[in-house]
């Protein structure tokens, strides 16, 4: 039985050609993902998780499934040196993007970029280490001035 993989990087979309009745319910549902007249046909990256196994679920025929990825371990560093500061994300220990900010006063700090290295943009990172910050300023009573333009929409 051939079976072709296609992966996000948290789950993999299982497709096999030969149960394939070619409905279109995946084409309609997630065009960004599934493309006949491209190659690959299926990109997973241009969807969430979510939309995915949503999508999947709908398959009338059982040729795609979902079958989930070893887990990526990610964390959330901080670093400050009482003027500047960063949030730093890792994924499996490796660096994968920054948020900067900068201290205005002892109860205010400036975020001031947002940054994801592009092999793991996708996945969420800017926003975690965004609202990283806000749950940091939460616990600290601190206020935030967001001149970054991606901070800025996301909080």
């Amino acid at each position: 039985m051939l079976k072709k993989e296609y992966t996000n990087g948290e789950i993999t979309i299982l497709w096999r050609p030969e149960k394939c009745i070619h409905s279109g319910i995946c084409v309609k549902t997630l065009p960004k993902v599934y493309n006949p007249k491209e190659r690959p046909w299926i990109k997973p990256k241009n969807a969430t998780t979510k939309e995915l196994i949503k999508q999947v679920a709908k398959c009338p025929s059982g040729a795609l499934r979902i079958k989930q990825d070893k887990k990526s371990m990610t964390k959330i560093g901080r670093e400050d040196n009482g003027k500047k500061g960063r949030f730093i994300i890792y994924e499996n220990d490796k660096f994968a993007g920054e948020m900067t900010y900068t201290w205005a006063g002892k109860s205010k700090f400036i975020i001031n970029h947002t940054g994801v290295e592009e092999q793991f943009s996708g996945k969420g990172f800017g926003k975690k280490l965004v609202m990283k910050s806000v749950e940091f300023a939460r616990n600290n009573d601190l206020k935030i001035l967001p001149l970054c333009p991606f901070a800025k929409k996301s909080i």
